[in-house]
């Protein structure tokens, strides 16, 4: 679908109080899986990128986008859709085993330790996201029949147990409300045939859409550390992803970026709710509060067009993912200036 098409992109932080810009800096190959993921204490974000031999790894980088550092670089197998413990100490991620099918992990921060979480489950395992009192984990499970469905267990693996089992929607994306008693995700919604984000309880009653009577696709919801908002992704009217937030009542809708081109994945907020971290290739100014602030949105990396003289093969992989089914060549820095 997207052959012969070149895209620039990266993972980007947005302020939410002013505004950043970016500019190239390095060149580098990025990851088919879009995530990236602050630490608990703000001061570090964990994210997939392919490494010089062409295979998805994780790198634990500085907030500011420095000091790329791989975390297993001499395990061979895949790694992506990272998430902290809550205490900041290990990962919990995906790696695939000897059948090629994806299962949780845990490993150290210094990339000791790793073991498989759950490893007598013959499931696929997908997007694990780690309750805040770091006692329990979300993931998302293939069912047979292709069924993906939420679980939750306790953070060793054990007690595993499908969220919603009177469900007959596929699910995925899941995310922790700060306080810890609620769960966003997105869902197939049968009745519209469109993906539609819900929250549920975090025994698995409730779940409410957010949004009911939207016709938009929404996907891949991240709660704000005081759990007022969620950010989402949607598809604009040229049909590519964008970022957005909305208020967790279903109200105050409005989009991150404007005039810009490529895609936009997978947003997190910082903990301290001033920033968030998205795969694209935009710069924005994103404002607080929404109505009395123009939107407008950058290339982040002029003459797209151009090809990039410094790019090879064995680049050392940058600050930056984006889902797409190819390889992109990816640049990043980070600069902040005052609006």
């Amino acid at each position: 679908m997207y052959v012969n098409v070149r895209i620039l992109a990266s993972l980007l932080i947005l302020t939410l109080s002013a505004g950043v810009s970016a500019t190239v800096y390095e060149s580098y190959d990025c990851s088919i899986h879009p995530d990236g993921s602050f630490s608990p204490d703000g001061t570090k974000i964990v994210y997939s990128a392919f490494d010089s031999g062409g295979r998805d790894k994780l790198f634990i980088a500085n907030a500011d986008g420095t000091g790329a550092t791989a975390v297993m670089p001499d395990i061979l197998k895949k790694e992506f859709t990272p998430d902290w413990s809550y205490d900041g100490k290990q990962i919990f991620f995906i790696s695939t085993n000897k059948q090629g099918n994806g299962k949780i992990c845990v490993v150290h921060t210094d990339g000791t330790g790793k073991k498989e979480l759950m490893p007598d489950d013959p499931r696929k395992q997908w997007y694990p996201d780690v309750s805040p009192n770091g006692k329990n984990i979300v993931y998302v499970s293939r069912q047979l029949g292709c069924k993906e469905k939420l679980y939750i267990a306790n953070i060793d693996g054990t007690g595993a147990r499908e969220l919603m089992p009177d469900s007959d929607e596929k699910q995925f994306s899941p995310d922790f409300s700060p306080d810890g008693t609620k769960i966003a995700y997105h869902s197939f919604n049968s009745e519209d045939t469109l993906d539609k984000i819900y929250i549920v309880n975090v025994d698995g009653t409730g779940a409410t859409e957010l949004m009911p009577g939207s016709k938009e696709n929404q996907f891949s919801p991240n709660f704000s550390p005081d759990g007022t908002m969620i950010a989402y992704v949607s598809f604009d009217e040229d049909d590519l992803d964008r970022v957005y937030i909305v208020n967790t009542d279903g109200t105050g809708k409005r989009r991150l970026t404007t005039d810009a081109s490529g895609r936009e994945h997978d947003p997190h907020w910082s903990p301290a709710g001033t920033t968030i971290v998205y795969n694209g290739n935009v710069v924005v100014p994103v404002p607080a509060p929404p109505s009395t602030v123009a939107l407008g949105a950058t290339d982040a990396v002029p003459g797209e067009d151009e090809e990039d003289e410094h790019a090879t093969e064995t680049s050392t992989p940058g600050f930056g993912a984006i889902g797409l089914c190819m390889i992109l060549l990816l640049h990043l820095i980070m600069r902040q200036r005052s609006l």
